[in-house]
């Protein structure tokens, strides 16, 4: 009899141990960005100058010095060239100049000086410092513009949901790629070098493609660029994966389908509870050892 309670004892406290223990698999599961350790990076000395025409100050910033340079270089692509201005001798700082969508043209500088403080180096080879994250598109990383225009209207609603300060054309894609429904966007470059590469506003277009015969002529640089969304997410695959989790959730789903619901981590990785997703892994380990529970209380009594 004691030790048929025993066992018992032990069936009924294993639902709360599995438990446990699927919920820490379960958020193991929805975790889907890694990140490495900092870059590591070496440019190559292509020339020292006395002069070159500054970027635009969103792209010239304080630098410790020339290693730093070239991280920041690697961190903020189209890099293909950087100058590092020379600052401070004692200490090695200065300024970090990038030129993004630019080459290095060595007619627009000058050496002729006794002590050239302009440093130019081509595009960092770095090791390291990669963040991977499931689901991105890598399309967005490196947008290419399919037009440079003017005057091109904001979209249908007036700019009621679909337009929204951004970082830069690649952030503004990036968010489009994320959106339900994004056909192309326009990237209005507001700021003083009119550059993609730097902030600016979002349009978003639900539907339709762009209209060349919308935009009128510039009078100076183009201030927007227009992008087709190459990511777009694909309904089918929504519709099943939210399926998959309104059965899973319901409690009707068994411990195979922890593949469908671990495939929808990027929309949930941001909620710290992963109860949802361990629940119907343990219900029905439950309902089992319950069965267990039962026997070994009717043996008990034989």
């Amino acid at each position: 009899m004691k030790i048929a309670l025993f066992w018992a004892s032990i069936a009924l406290s294993a639902p709360r141990a599995l438990a446990v223990s699927t919920e820490t698999v379960a958020t193991t599961a929805t975790s889907t960005t890694s990140t490495a350790t900092a870059a590591s990076c070496t440019a190559s000395l292509v020339t020292s100058l006395c002069d070159y025409p500054e970027p635009g100050s969103e792209f010239a910033v304080a630098s410790s010095g020339k290693a730093s340079c070239w991280d920041y270089c690697n961190a903020n692509p189209p890099c293909d060239f950087l100058i590092f201005a020379a600052g401070n001798p004692t200490t090695g700082s200065g300024s970090c100049w990038l030129y993004p969508g630019e080459t290095f043209n060595s007619s627009k500088g000058s050496s002729d000086c006794s002590n050239p403080t302009l440093s130019v180096y081509d595009k960092p080879v770095c090791a390291g410092g990669s963040t991977t994250t499931s689901g991105a598109c890598t399309a967005t990383a490196s947008p290419s513009a399919i037009a440079s225009v003017c005057g091109y209207p904001t979209p249908p609603d007036n700019c009621f949901d679909d337009c929204a300060a951004s970082s830069g054309a690649s952030d503004c894609l990036s968010e489009c790629a994320k959106a339900d429904s994004c056909s192309y966007v326009v990237f209005n470059a507001d700021n003083d070098s009119h550059s993609p590469y730097a902030s600016g506003t979002c349009w978003m277009y639900p539907n339709g493609t762009y209209n060349a015969n919308s935009a009128t002529s510039c009078s100076g640089s183009p201030t927007q660029f227009v992008y087709d969304n190459l990511c777009p997410k694909s309904t089918h695959s929504s519709s099943s994966l939210s399926s998959s989790a309104t059965k899973l959730s319901s409690g009707s789903g068994i411990a195979g389908n922890t593949t469908g619901s671990a495939t929808t981590s990027s929309s949930a990785t941001a909620s710290p509870s992963t109860s949802k997703n361990s629940a119907p892994v343990s219900l029905p380990l439950t309902n089992s050892l319950a069965v267990g529970v039962a026997m070994l209380t009717w043996q008990a009594f034989q």
